[in-house]
């Protein structure tokens, strides 16, 4: 069966629509990266006056949706590829159809050039050029500290102080785990980030409500705890993983969503909100992971003996809660993890985080301007 020569015009005109489209979106995307890191003052401008109606109109419309559109979008189109490999197949195969396998194909083609130009105008638009911005340690006059021993285990020091008078509050014993169990928690970190933006007006605007994953499980395969989406513009975060980990997670996604991508400083801004809610359980979570991240950059500077001293003061709760994770995080180590964590590191160094991964690690120099520890 052949094709009239009516719908091979009009067959040629939809692939050249697709290759102006496609074109129109690889240009967009390209325009604003090159002005982003080599126009200076163009990404804070862009940051405050264009960015925002990303977060305040999409976000608000995904916002409505309980499940996560991108989590569903990714499924659809694995969905729509195995449908379309098998209608292709077929005129493959059936002989009267084969007549339109060039049509097939050259659709295909389009569709997924139209897509991939898309996607990558959507992450210039609503990330890309957000890493090249002025940091929010400088927008907020703080400036970070380096990390030096005697800093790191005085900083270590004073977030187990404030853990222990958590674990308090909580009532916690270190008999079980943290529970999240009557904290609701999408509330209640849209009013953290909310009641941060009143000190930090740089976090000012709407947050959308953030999306725990289905598959969540299967994001810790891939060692991932959260993700923003640049395309959808919505918080999604992994419900897997041990309470401790997820109102400081969801917290940083929600801080991508007022344009601070840089991992260090979302996980910065992620424990200032925590530490302004009137949860309990989301200062808890702030500040545990706060401790995280310092813990690693003590264990580097100090002997083995003084690193075991200093775990010896965490308090039950904080222990059990670290021993959780590592149990937790043990059963997903293999090739996937590691592909994984290689792939965001690549990431990450091909928008200018020179430490990659190491990155989210880099809060600490903001949390020891915080409590004013080392030289200012």
């Amino acid at each position: 069966m052949e094709e009239s020569e009516a719908k091979k015009r009009s067959n040629r005109k939809k692939i050249k629509k697709a290759l102006i489209e496609s074109a129109c979106f690889l240009a967009a995307g390209l325009i604003v990266t090159l002005l982003s890191r080599n126009v200076s003052g163009f990404s804070e401008w862009y940051a405050g006056h264009i960015f925002p109606a990303f977060p305040d109109t999409l976000g608000r419309l995904m916002s409505l949706f309980p499940f996560s559109v991108f989590e569903i979008l990714i499924y659809a189109l694995a969905v729509l590829t195995a449908l379309y490999a098998l209608y292709f197949l077929i005129i493959v195969i059936v002989p009267w159809w084969r007549g339109y396998v060039k049509r097939a194909a050259s659709r295909a083609l389009c569709f997924i050039l139209l897509l991939a130009t898309f996607c990558f105008m959507m992450m210039s638009l609503t990330c890309t050029v957000n890493y090249s911005r002025e940091t929010f340690a400088n927008l907020t006059d703080r400036q970070m500290t380096m990390a030096k021993k005697d800093g790191l285990f005085e900083l270590c020091g004073l977030l187990i102080t404030h853990l222990s008078e958590l674990s308090e509050e909580l009532s916690a014993d270190g008999s079980a785990p943290l529970s999240l169990s009557g904290v609701d928690l999408h509330k209640e970190a849209r009013e953290a980030m909310k009641r941060l933006s009143q000190d930090e007006k740089v976090l000012s605007g709407f947050y959308p409500n953030p999306k725990p994953v289905i598959s969540s499980k299967w994001m810790s395969y891939l060692n991932i705890t959260g993700i923003y989406s640049p395309f959808t513009m919505e918080a999604n975060y992994n419900n897997d993983i041990p309470d401790h980990y997820i109102p400081y997670i969801i917290c940083h996604e929600l801080a991508h969503l007022r344009g601070f991508i840089r991992e260090d400083e979302a996980g910065f801004i992620a424990y200032l909100a925590c530490r302004k809610s009137k949860s309990a359980e989301f200062r808890y979570s702030g500040a545990i992971n706060a401790l995280t991240h310092a813990l690693n950059a003590y264990r580097k500077e100090a002997s083995v003996e003084e690193y075991a001293e200093l775990l010896s003061t965490l308090p039950a709760q904080v222990a059990r809660d670290f021993w959780v994770g590592r149990t937790y995080w043990k059963q997903f180590e293999g090739k996937v993890a590691e592909a994984a964590t290689m792939a965001n590191d690549s990431y990450l160094k091909a928008n200018a985080q020179e430490d990659g991964v190491k990155s989210y690690g880099r809060m600490v120099g903001l949390l020891l301007a915080e409590y004013r520890i080392g030289d200012l």
